[in-house]
């Protein structure tokens, strides 16, 4: 089995050398880091990962937290192609993927925490933001790294990666008004999450701005958001307001759902109803109508987040700071104008 010192003999270089290309060293030119590593994989050398993990007090994984369970996360391909953003600078950077599921509160932050004592990660992505949040205030006090995908409640006191979902909501509203439509429906997910606060917040500073009254009927809070909630409950709305003249789906898998339970209904998309969704997920181009819908930069999300996360790791980073990561609209065939 090939060594370090073969390595390094092969490569003419200092067996001191191969351990700082293995180490990512900053110290190691581009040029030395490439010529070793081609050697390593031509004589098929592989270092001992878990020793340098010992010796470092690092394990190289990064922890995950979703809101849901594993199966009903990788249903959403919102978290796909976050994932994707993660994974791709995780790689590069050296660092594997742990994911740390449940199927609660207390779960969660049992779990979570095990990882943390257990030295199983060196950092946390929270891949949500929640109000009152047990998890972030155990974190805190144990000063373990970890960065928020969402806005936190204290939005000077965390390292976190966002968008603007106050003003990119406000946006899709203004573009619906735009197309002449007031009669505009929303159905809010679970109000624990801070990401649901601010896209409804957006919805009535877009009719507040364009001087519309806000038809409350047309907002309803629903704490599950799964596809049979959601299915029943826009059905539910069209039928006892005929007058809808939209659907505004905070998230495009919530859209989604509302079009199925719309063609249900044989109401036709555009003609007879307007739909458009949040978060520009890959699938939404590929649905029959197109989504209308807001990117929010997905893979950039995760990107961002796990480069802070690294950067707060080893000691890059040592403020609190945040990124806003931009978000536009893409209009495609779901929305029609009335004008």
């Amino acid at each position: 089995m090939p060594t370090l010192k073969d390595v390094a003999k092969k490569a003419g270089v200092a067996p001191s050398t191969v351990s700082r290309v293995i180490n990512n060293s900053s110290r190691i030119s581009e040029e030395t880091k490439e010529k070793v590593r081609k050697i390593m994989d031509e004589i098929g050398y592989h270092p001992n990962i878990n020793a340098r993990n010992l010796v470092k007090q690092r394990s190289h994984n990064l922890g995950l937290v979703i809101p849901y369970s594993t199966e009903e996360a990788f249903a959403d391909p919102f978290y796909s192609e976050i994932l994707r953003g993660i994974g791709v600078l995780a790689h590069s950077k050296g660092f594997n993927l742990l994911l740390l599921t449940s199927s609660g509160e207390e779960e969660e932050k049992k779990t979570v925490l095990n990882a943390v004592r257990g030295k199983q990660i060196d950092g946390v992505l929270l891949l949500r933001a929640k109000k009152e949040d047990q998890l972030i205030e155990e974190l805190t006090k144990l000063n373990f790294p970890f960065v928020i995908v969402g806005r936190p409640e204290e939005k000077d006191k965390y390292y976190w990666v966002n968008n603007d979902n106050i003003a990119a909501s406000e946006r899709v509203v203004d573009y619906l008004i735009k197309n002449g439509h007031r009669n505009i429906a929303m159905i809010v997910g679970d109000k624990n999450y801070i990401m649901n606060d601010d896209r409804l917040q957006g919805y009535k500073n877009s009719f507040q701005k364009n001087n519309l009254n806000i038809n409350e009927d047309l907002i309803v809070q629903s704490e599950m958001i799964d596809y049979q909630s959601i299915y029943m409950l826009s059905q539910k709305m069209i039928k006892e307001h005929p007058e809808i003249t939209a659907f505004y789906g905070m998230s495009d898998t919530m859209a989604y759902t509302i079009m199925q339970a719309m063609n249900d209904l044989q109401v036709k998309i555009p003609e007879d109803i307007s739909i458009v969704g949040f978060n520009n997920n890959p699938v939404s181009k590929l649905i029959s109508p197109p989504l209308t819908t807001v990117d929010i930069n997905i893979y950039l999300l995760g990107n961002k987040a796990t480069e802070l996360l690294i950067g707060v790791i080893n000691g890059q980073i040592k403020k609190y700071e945040h990124t806003i990561v931009p978000a536009n609209i893409i209009e495609r065939d779901s929305c029609r104008n009335l004008n």
